[in-house]
């Protein structure tokens, strides 16, 4: 035995010591073993080491008939820091807590279950300031999920902050051989591969003999403690509980143990007087009752019941803890509830659903007392149980309600049943699990006797496919959009939310997208009690087709859409209107107010602990700081939105697709067929009509610059038309794909398709005149016209253009424009004003790192300078050999030359002279290093 009392168990406090050692790796401890083999004995003295260290030790202990009751866990773990350093958090937060642990009544507003994680995490980082935390959860595979999910959303924010995890898990037990659910699993994951786990074995001979004589006095030895430790398996629970009884009733007895724990328990509880029996009962099922909730479940019982509690207590059958009663060991409340007779549990749970008063308890007290027919008291108990926990941020405990309210429906209260499956495959979905809320909406759909039902089953059907399956199959979602509309019959409102659902659901493009969102708007504008979520949706939805279709941002749209938000219940910041207008302000071409904007609801989604929304808005970040032309923080920005998003799930492909762009622009060609011809593979086989037309941009934007134009044509071709077909003319939602697609079609001489391109820029809307799209628009218009041999009026567009985008503010197409207007002076022979335009264009791409700009840049001014007096060849001639070099037919060099074809023929003949080769290929090898 050491100093702490325990016995045979040194290498296991070893491990727990050491994971109090802040510098060590491991931040976790699993105290993994069987019932009885002494895992809340270990947990408990890692619990009173911590507390003699000075940490802060934040305890829950799980019940197996509290697993269901939402946030029962945090309320042992938070209750007292909550009243201690409460007034230190935000408003909200401490709200959230207060609201889930049951201090605070529901607001109308439901709270979510993502608040009360932000607040457990700003609880705890409060908590880590005053110094070191232990969490210590004993029977970790019994507390609710609603408290693991808090608990695993704070380790994950907390991966460098001195906070430990002690906790003690059940597994393969002869007593409840039941398997371990995954709460371990959900916190082993938040804390990667930094948890150890501890399995309890069991105990040999001689500790088995000193624990029997320590603690209950009885003295074994030779063959009386083989047979013990042989029966019990070294079990010290066991072997304590025989202990016992050999004290009360002497001598082992034939046969000398009972064959299983669960006998020996049974027979123990059997010793007690009926009053006492039924104490435990009490304190079991209702899960750690409070000292006037076990009273008043005794009144009819015993005759006096705060005597009876006292009997327990001196039986050892019933601890005080937290003036709150707990069985003294979890399988004497397990036992004495299995072997109670199934008509007793009922009538016992009946008991007891009758006196609490928390909706939760008592639904779940019900159900345990219900038979397996439906029963539409019970049904109608679990609906508001499941209403009780919502509100509390319950998700997956209220989901889980409402599924048994749905079974416990009797088939003739069809319209309660569909209701009820309606609402469950809701919480299922908003808590994750899709495949069970996709049977619940197809059951609510095939069983709902009214259309208004039907039409809600199916909109929320439709909406859980889209998010399942993605653009793959999107015809058929949009069917059952449809079909949810037609069974809206005369309901307005339900109306108005299916022509919201359509819009958003939508892959036909901007100007379905408009039709419906403006007709759902149209709806509600009729009632005076309209759904201001639905409201706010349709604005939004209405918006974003209006931007595709190149209207710009309306003010007043989005004032709209923020007033109706105003009135609606809490909206996630995903969703607000703020988030969408901050991500927006890039595409009208306000970087600075859009980067600003940004920055902000970053900062709210990083002290919400909102990472859903984190990837998304680094996906902007990157789009603005490319167009802005900081590289270096685009790239960052892209690399942050791709490793965020595969972290938690939710990966916006076109984060990929960025940035690839970005390294087509910097000459990481490598990058790019690492990285997307597989991200357009996925997209091909989503079915994900703008996912593949943006990879497709940036992929032919890095062939354009590494030389293969045929091919750049084809993929930029591509994209461009796909998007046409969904609507999108603005060029900044589909990534500004004009400038690089001009090119390349004027390079290989598709001058009339680079104009008809040019027409289009000009012509679809409002943001035609932007600065940036006006002055793309013109650059095409001056290089066709080069193409076509008017020199004059190509100089003037070039002019034009480069004035106009001196108010664009993306560098990289000023860059571009000033230097089409060089190669077009010097090829008037304009030479003093043509330097001065290209090394404008160099100044502009060397400031950004636009690598291979720079190497055409300068290839350009090479022409001017002429050629360094010890060339074999002119500058031309060089510049041309380069090219072919680079894989451009005779026709593609003219075309980016701007000379005939017979030009480039005479002038490759004079350089086979020069450099004594007779083919293409072999002027390749001689110009190309190994």
């Amino acid at each position: 035995m050491d100093e702490t009392g325990l016995i045979g168990r040194d290498a296991e406090l070893l491990a727990v010591e050491a994971l109090l050692d802040t510098a060590a790796d491991c931040v976790a401890l699993f105290i993994d073993g069987e019932a009885g083999i002494g895992k809340s004995t270990v947990w408990g003295l890692g619990v009173a080491a911590a507390l003699r260290r000075g940490w802060r030790v934040l305890t829950t202990r799980g019940s197996e008939t509290e697993t269901g009751l939402s946030f029962a866990g945090l309320t042992d773990l938070f209750d007292l820091p909550l009243d201690e350093v409460g007034a230190d958090l935000r408003p909200p937060q401490r709200d959230a807590l207060e609201l889930a642990l049951l201090r605070q009544s529901p607001g109308p507003t439901p709270l979510g279950q993502r608040e009360v994680c932000v607040a457990s995490l700003a609880l705890l980082r409060r908590l880590v300031a005053d110094g070191p935390v232990l969490l210590a959860l004993d029977d970790v595979q019994w507390v609710d999920h609603a408290t693991i999910d808090a608990v695993a959303f704070a380790l994950r924010r907390l991966a460098t902050a001195p906070v430990r995890v002690l906790a003690a898990r059940r597994i393969g037990s002869a007593v409840a051989p039941t398997a371990t659910e995954d709460r371990a699993d959900l916190i082993r994951s938040a804390l990667t591969d930094r948890v150890a786990v501890l399995e309890l074995g069991a105990m040999d001979a001689p500790s088995i003999g000193r624990l029997l004589e320590d603690r209950v006095g009885v003295r074994l030895a030779g063959k009386e403690l083989a047979q013990l430790v042989e029966h019990t398996n070294g079990n010290p629970f066991w072997a304590l509980e025989i202990g016992s009884a050999l004290g009360r009733h002497g001598g082992l007895g034939d046969p000398p143990v009972p064959e299983s724990l669960s006998a020996l328990v049974a027979a123990r509880l059997a010793e007690l007087s009926p009053d006492v029996r039924e104490a435990l009962l009490v304190c079991a099922a209702l899960s750690a009752p409070p000292i006037t909730l076990a009273t008043a479940a005794l009144v009819d019982i015993a005759d006096d019941p705060i005597q009876t509690l006292d009997a327990a207590m001196t039986a050892d059958v019933l601890h005080l803890t937290d003036a709150r009663l707990r069985p003294a060991h979890p399988l004497l409340g397990s036992i004495a509830l299995e072997t109670l007779p199934p008509g007793a549990r009922q009538r016992l749970h009946r008991r007891l659903a009758a006196i609490v008063t928390d909706p939760e308890q008592h639904a779940r007290l019900l159900a345990a007392c219900a038979g397996d027919e439906p029963d539409p008291d019970v049904a109608a108990a679990l609906e508001a149980g499941a209403t009780a926990a919502r509100s509390r941020g319950a998700v997956n405990a209220a989901a889980q309600l409402a599924e048994q309210a749905a079974s416990m429906t009797p088939t003739s209260a069809a319209a309660d049943r569909a209701r009820r499956l309606i609402a469950a495959g809701d919480l299922l979905f908003a808590g994750g699990n899709a495949p069970r809320a996709h049977r619940c909406a197809e059951n609510a759909l095939a069983e709902s006797p009214t259309p208004s039902l039907r039409c809600q089953a199916g909109l929320l059907l439709a909406t859980i496919e889209c998010w399942a399956d993605g653009s793959r199959g999107w015809m058929s979602h949009i069917d059952r959009a449809e079909q949810a509309l037609r069974d809206a019959g005369d309901d307005i409102a339900m109306q108005a939310r299916a022509h919201v659902v359509i819009a958003d659901l939508t892959s036909a493009g901007a100007v379905a997208a408009e039709f419906h969102a403006r007709r759902a708007l149209e709806l509600l504008a009729e009632r005076r009690d309209a759904d201001p979520a639905t409201e706010t949706h349709a604005t939004l939805m209405l918006q974003v087709a209006r931007l595709d279709m190149g209207d710009g941002l309306d003010d007043e749209l989005l004032g709209r859409a923020a007033a109706a938000e105003a009135r609606a219940p809490q909206v996630p910041l995903a969703d607000r209107t703020e988030t969408y207008r901050a991500c927006w302000l890039k595409n009208v071409d306000d970087l600075d107010g859009s980067r600003a904007a940004v920055r902000v609801t970053i900062e709210l989604a990083n002290n919400e602990g909102n990472e859903g929304v984190l990837s998304n808005l680094f996906l902007n970040v990157a789009f603005i700081e490319m167009w802005a032309g900081r590289y270096p923080a685009a790239i960052a920005a892209a690399d942050e939105a791709i490793r965020v998003g595969e972290e938690v799930d939710i990966l916006p492909e076109t984060a990929y697709y960025v940035r690839g762009q970005l390294a087509a622009y910097t000459g990481d060609f490598e990058w790019v067929r690492k990285h997307l011809p597989a991200r357009l593979t996925l997209a091909i086989d989503a079915e994900v009509p703008r996912g593949i037309a943006h990879c497709r941009a940036a992929i032919g934007a890095s062939e354009l610059l590494e030389g293969d134009t045929a091919a750049a044509v084809d993929n930029l071709r591509n994209a461009y038309t796909s998007l046409l077909e969904l609507g999108v003319h603005e060029p900044s939602r589909r990534l500004r794909l004009e400038s690089d697609y001009a090119q390349a079609l004027i390079t290989i001489g598709a001058l009339d398709e680079a104009a008809a391109l040019s027409t289009e820029l000009h012509t679809f809307g409002p943001r035609s005149k932007a600065p940036t799209t006006r002055g793309i628009a013109l650059r095409i218009d001056g290089l066709v016209a080069a193409g076509r041999g008017d020199l004059d009026r190509a100089i003037a567009l070039l002019e034009d253009a480069a004035q106009i985008h001196e108010r664009s503010p993306i560098p990289l197409e000023r860059g571009r424009t000033h230097m089409a207007l060089g190669v077009v002076l010097r090829r008037r022979r304009i030479k003093s004003r043509a330097a001065i335009a290209l090394r404008e264009a160099l100044d502009y791409f060397a400031d950004l790192g636009a690598n291979p700009f720079i190497d055409l840049a300068r290839a350009e001014l090479s022409t001017l300078d002429g050629a360094p007096r010890d060339a074999i060849l002119t500058a031309a001639e060089q510049r041309v050999a380069e090219l072919v070099a680079h894989g451009l037919s005779n026709k593609e060099i003219a075309a980016r030359l701007f000379v005939s074809v017979r030009t480039i023929e005479s002038q490759l003949a004079a350089t086979y002279r020069k450099v004594g080769v007779s083919s293409r290929a072999a002027l390749v090898r001689l110009i190309t290093p190994e």
